[in-house]
């Protein structure tokens, strides 16, 4: 049975919520108040599911209108293989906040940084990769009048320059911030001793609220950021590709930036367990594509963290295996 009733109003549409009985299931999608309307919700003991809008869409049919998207979310709501976004706590969406702020001036920063390569490699000025050639080779080719770049180039160069240099410095207070957070919550901390997990990435699961029971074990939590190959078979042909580019990208980004900080600070010469394991994967499947499976290794690991209160140790080298300590 379908009952159709147009909301006018933000007031309206609260009175309407106010008014469902308890126990009724309500659907939505991902967007600006849709954690606040589910709060409102879950406060009258209404069951509330959350749908990723962009997988709601694969659902609509026809124009793009109130009723249609209606339609699309129930039929979304049918679909076993949509999993519904966690109604956050207001601690945690704040911290989503710091997450989405940072990562919104690391996006700009390398923009900007993208920018003043290829104005000045236009006038024949290479610069090195990183930051370190940004931050010192370009002053000193703004300063050397020798250099091919023009008056007006050299003054917009400047410019950018300066807020590159703003651009990491809020990165560096957010990132402060984000160890601070880190630091004082106890979830956190346990998730912090798993090799390649630093104050950034766990503070961002954390902000997630992803609920360790709603998978029914550590492959399939993985599977949710991302952390599976992509895959193109048929019939009895399996074909497996790159990682997907489904799940939390930022997390999963920030899972293989870790992977790869702890393959870069591995001594060749090691004895530790650990660190043999590492650099057999690295031997065998070179850097990139052991990082990555180091990043699965670490979701799995974090969600029997998760799922039993308990802080990691891994194998030493006096034959003591990896242990779940609470």
């Amino acid at each position: 049975m379908h009952y159709e009733q147009r909301i006018k109003s933000r007031e309206a549409f609260y009175e309407f919520l106010r008014q469902l009985p308890p126990h009724v299931v309500v659907l939505m999608e991902t967007g600006p108040g849709a954690q606040a309307w589910a709060r409102q919700l879950q406060d009258q003991g209404n069951l509330v599911r959350i749908l990723p809008a962009g997988l709601v869409a694969a659902h609509r049919s026809g124009p793009k209108n109130d009723r249609n998207d209606a339609l699309a979310i129930l039929r979304a709501g049918r679909d076993e293989k949509i999993c519904a976004v966690p109604v956050k706590s207001v601690a945690a969406l704040a911290m989503q906040a710091l997450h989405r702020a940072r990562q919104g001036y690391v996006r700009r920063r390398t923009a900007v940084s993208n920018q003043m390569r290829g104005l000045l490699l236009e006038h024949g000025v290479a610069l090195a990769q990183g930051d370190v050639a940004i931050s010192q080779k370009i002053p000193r080719v703004l300063e050397d009048a020798t250099q091919p770049v023009p008056g007006l180039l050299r003054e917009l160069i400047d410019e950018l320059l300066a807020e590159w240099r703003h651009l990491g410095e809020r990165i560096s207070v957010l990132t402060g911030r984000l160890e601070v957070a880190a630091n004082a919550d106890m979830t956190a901390k346990r998730l912090m001793t798993v090799r390649g997990i630093g104050p950034v990435t766990a503070t961002a699961l954390v902000a997630k609220e992803t609920k360790p029971e709603r998978f029914p074990n550590a492959r399939k939590f993985a599977a949710y950021f991302g952390m599976v190959p992509d895959q193109h078979s048929s019939g009895q042909t399996v074909r497996l590709g790159d990682m997907t580019k489904r799940g939390d990208v930022y997390l999963g980004s920030l899972m293989i930036q870790g992977a790869h900080a702890v393959l870069q600070q591995l001594r060749p010469d090691s004895q530790q367990p650990d660190d043999r394991r590492l650099l057999r994967w690295m031997s065998r499947l070179g850097r990139k594509e052991a990082a990555v499976r180091l990043a699965n290794r670490n979701l799995r690991i974090v969600w029997v963290l998760l799922q039993n209160d308990q802080t990691y140790r891994r194998q030493t080298g006096d034959g003591q295996q990896a242990t779940m300590s609470h």
